[in-house]
């Protein structure tokens, strides 16, 4: 929606945290920004900005990229808003370096066959690892340097589907697992100044590679064989643990410090290093759900884990601390209709836990948005979201919340054909903290629609007042939220949301 009229109005906002009587989802927030001219309040983006994906009229998605016969495989964020890519099945097969201003075109790119790629969080180590017809192909760069440093070959080595590949934070450590056909789990492991692995560990009797993960030091790294999760040590180049899990599946996580564990199928199992072991914390299961993607926050605070039902047809999202089995929340996407798979194909999670991003495979329906950024929060708090065309196969956010990107398929997982999107979005997460008990004044100028609930304890009001300081509405002072749009004829629109 776009208006000529300019349009000032002040509003003052006494915010208060949600009560437990009113456990609706919040979909959109109020936040208090911290400027040198004072502390301001402002709309957060949420459910109720969808928008088609391509359009620019929403300046958090910072850009997109479409291409007609590629598929976008894995996306990584690193330092300063760059972003990695990785391509497959049609031309271009490529990994891509993109810039926050580059508008989607690459600064740079480098043709192979199959990439898998990743990057580190806080330093300029990029690696894809090519799955060409001959076997692996391990390339390293140190961005934004398109020359490569080095590239090191692995015959007959071919990768595991999901989640081959990690970087550490630091970018000083590089963990890829492959396996020559019909045997076990091989983890190289590489110091990112070399193309000498520090070792090629084969996980002897345990089965095919499944996952890769890895602390933000690059000191510890957790895989799966096949059903056994194994966290391996760079420092001493040996097995730290050894954790069969009764199942094969590929949701796994570490912490930042490599001390925490989370893994899971029907039972999520949170896991805590003792100093000799492994032991469980402790479980949870929602039952009749199964786990497909896990994060892990660095700091070890925040476990997010992702749930499918057998009928594929919703998600559920369940956000944990470490310290309890009772989770902080559960969020249930809106069951979807038709026969395609909904389920989270990938999470990642800030440093402290505060944010993290899902993304999906979407639904029949197209009921809900395949891009998902939530805040940890006392309530489910959906941030942002985005409407691919398609399914969502990666997603990544920057360890501070600054930057996320999702990535995949332009049609659903489901149905054969070509094409992929990638995204970048600029979430202004950082500098904002959620409004609780705090009055401010903030005058929107230009332009302006402000649109979201606002969330009110009994001494609480909300006055809305046009440039000439006519009060134009008051809100009762009734417990509960509040939705409110304000346009250029200063017309409002109060929604009591349950």
């Amino acid at each position: 929606m776009q208006y000529k009229d300019t349009v000032s109005i002040i509003i003052l906002v006494a915010v208060a945290l949600l009560q437990t009587a009113f456990p609706s989802v919040q979909a959109d927030a109020v936040y208090i920004v911290d400027t040198e001219q004072g502390s301001f309040l402002e709309y957060g983006k949420g459910m109720n900005d969808l928008h088609e994906w391509r359009s620019a009229v929403d300046a958090s998605v910072l850009w997109s990229r479409y291409l007609t016969d590629a598929i976008f495989q894995t996306t990584s964020n690193t330092i300063d808003g760059y972003v990695f890519t990785g391509t497959y099945l049609n031309p271009p097969k490529e990994v891509g370096l993109y810039t926050p201003a580059g508008g989607g075109t690459p600064e740079w790119t480098y043709n192979g066959e199959k990439f898998y790629t990743d990057a580190g969080d806080a330093a300029f180590t990029l690696v894809g690892a090519d799955q060409a017809a001959l076997g692996l192909n391990v390339t390293k760069w140190t961005g934004p340097d398109s020359i490569p440093d080095w590239t090191a070959s692995f015959p007959s080595y071919i990768m595991s589907s999901y989640g081959p590949i990690a970087v550490s934070d630091d970018g000083s450590t590089i963990a890829i697992i492959a396996a020559p056909s019909g045997t076990d789990a091989h983890l190289l492991l590489f110091n990112a100044d070399s193309s000498m692995p520090l070792i090629d560990y084969v996980a002897t009797g345990q089965g095919f590679p499944r996952c890769v993960k890895i602390c933000a030091d690059g000191r510890y790294t957790a895989f799966i064989a096949l059903s056994t999760l194994v966290v391996f040590d760079r420092d001493s180049l040996a097995v730290r643990a050894q954790i069969p899990m009764g199942f094969t599946n590929s949701a796994m996580d570490i912490s930042g410090d490599g001390n925490v564990l989370a893994y899971g199928w029907p039972i999520l199992h949170v896991m805590e290093w003792t100093g000799t072991a492994y032991q469980d914390i402790w479980t949870w299961s929602p039952g009749g759900h199964y786990v497909s993607r896990i994060a892990i926050s660095n700091d070890g605070s925040t476990i997010v884990s992702c749930w499918y039902t057998g009928s594929h047809n919703t998600i559920k999202v369940a956000v944990h601390t470490i310290s309890s089995p009772t989770p902080l929340w559960v969020y249930d996407y809106p069951i979807s209709s038709g026969v395609y798979q909904e389920s989270a194909a990938d999470v990642d999670i800030t440093n402290n836990g505060a944010y993290f991003i899902i993304g999906s495979w979407g639904d029949a329906a197209n009921l809900n948005p395949e891009v998902h950024i939530l805040q940890r929060d006392t309530l489910p708090h959906v941030y942002y979201t985005v409407d691919m065309p398609g399914s969502v196969f990666s997603v990544d956010m920057s360890n501070d919340g600054t930057y996320a990107t999702a990535c995949g398929k332009h049609i659903h997982a489901n149905v054969s054909g070509r094409g992929g999107d990638i995204v970048e979005i600029g979430t202004d997460i950082v500098g904002k903290k959620e409004a609780a008990s705090v009055s401010c004044d903030h005058q929107f100028s230009g332009p302006t629609i402000f649109s979201g609930p606002l969330v009110f304890g009994s001494d609480k009001s909300c006055r809305i007042y046009d440039t000439s300081g006519r009060e134009i509405h008051t809100i009762d002072p009734v417990p509960g939220i509040y939705f409110i749009e304000i346009d250029h004829t200063i017309r409002e629109k109060i929604i009591k949301i349950r």
